[in-house]
């Protein structure tokens, strides 16, 4: 009996596991839901659709200046190679971004972001942001600080789990320099 009875005490935390999961999943989802339609409206009127944007966000925030190989884009974009190629080539057009192969291996085409680009992808955000500090205003004051924490650690949680592509197009490093004898 002392078996079972532990049995339900872990059936129980189980669910209580899985119901805030799901809790965490449908309020993450709802917040997505109603911020697109003002993100898609920032995004837009600058002429981008939203996996251009969000092929831009990535390449600016995660190619740490060496830019992102295309396979990599596409696992993080979840896209095959050729849609992200597709998607990235208005953004090459546009003078966004540029492509360079990665010193060493040629056969890699990276993605890296120009200074338009950047500052395209600022402006954006700030624009954005704009509205997420509308929506904490309504929060009570000393609500905000702590909420924000806790959606950064999620984030960093996330980016832990799912382990960012690093950069790959950084300049190859000079050769040694032989000293005379």
């Amino acid at each position: 009996m002392a078996g079972s009875k532990g049995n339900g005490k872990g059936k129980a935390a189980l669910a209580e596991r899985d119901a805030l999961g799901m809790r965490l999943k449908s309020a993450l989802d709802l917040l997505a839901d109603r911020r697109r339609p003002a993100d898609r409206d920032a995004i837009c009127c600058r002429e981008l659709t939203y996996n251009q944007w969000a092929l831009l966000r990535l390449i600016c925030e995660e190619g740490g200046g060496g830019g992102l190989p295309m396979g990599i884009i596409a696992q993080r974009l979840g896209v095959t190679p050729g849609g992200a190629t597709r998607c990235a080539e208005p953004l090459v057009e546009r003078g966004l971004l540029e492509r360079r192969m990665r010193p060493g291996d040629r056969r890699v085409c990276c993605l890296m972001p120009t200074p338009r680009g950047i500052a395209l992808r600022h402006e954006i955000t700030a624009e954005c942001a704009e509205r997420e500090r509308a929506l904490l205003s309504r929060l009570p004051a000393e609500d905000r600080e702590p909420i924000v924490w806790a959606i950064e650690r999620l984030a960093q949680e996330a980016d832990t789990l799912f382990a960012p592509a690093g950069p790959c197009c950084l300049p190859e490093s000079p050769a040694p320099v032989e000293e005379a004898e």
